[in-house]
């Protein structure tokens, strides 16, 4: 079965507005990008980009839902079968480092995007913030709270994901090094917290030759 055409004219319209919208966030600020330009990259009306999206600030939230779910499933396949939140959340930061190498374009959109502000409410945080949990209450971690987790958490993210659009060559010894340091705040004991941010990043960043 096909969509009826005025179905399939909207999808596709939408779709230009999404695409134009990531190819100039890709380039410049978000904050610098109005709707006029995404409406004129579009080739489409101004007036139909309001029948998609309330204002710019949902087409942003449309696009990083969108990155940010990729990303999730990616840290969902590495960590089947994984139940060490240790080992689970270092996992999930070489993810994050590998989308980076693999999609720069979208990873610079997410980095200009990415706030602390709701972090904790943000239902993509939901998994990590389980992880977190879960060390916690077995004692793996030792943090004031989840919060404070999560946000280093994404403080070494959003750095190792940056070092590795600017240099894909640093990309697995930066992932690693600050994974281990990650590790070892969160009251991981060192040579535990080192041999499990070498172990994540070769197996998630590295690919065989």
């Amino acid at each position: 079965m096909t969509a009826p055409p005025a179905e399939g004219r909207r999808s596709r319209t939408r779709q230009a507005l999404l695409a134009a919208a990531e190819d100039l966030f890709a380039q410049h600020p978000i904050d610098a990008v109005a709707i006029d330009d995404i409406v004129r990259a579009a080739k489409v009306a101004k007036g139909t980009f309001y029948n998609h999206f309330t204002d710019r600030d949902d087409l942003v939230r449309t696009l990083l839902i969108a990155i940010r779910g990729r990303i999730e499933a990616t840290v969902d396949a590495v960590n089947a079968g994984v139940e060490d939140p240790a080992r689970r959340v270092v996992r999930g930061v070489c993810a994050y480092v590998r989308y980076a190498l693999d999609e720069p374009r979208n990873t610079r959109i997410l980095l200009r995007a990415l706030t602390p502000t709701g972090a904790t409410v943000s239902r993509l945080n939901k998994g990590v913030l389980d992880d977190l949990s879960a060390g916690l209450a077995v004692g793996r971690f030792s943090l004031a709270t989840t919060e404070a987790g999560l946000l280093l958490l994404m403080g070494v993210s959003q750095v190792a994901m940056a070092r590795a659009i600017e240099d894909g060559a640093v990309a697995l010894p930066i992932a690693q090094q600050l994974c281990g340091m990650m590790l070892k705040g969160m009251g991981v004991a060192a040579e535990e917290a080192e041999r499990l941010a070498a172990q994540a990043a070769d197996e998630i960043i590295r690919r065989p030759v």
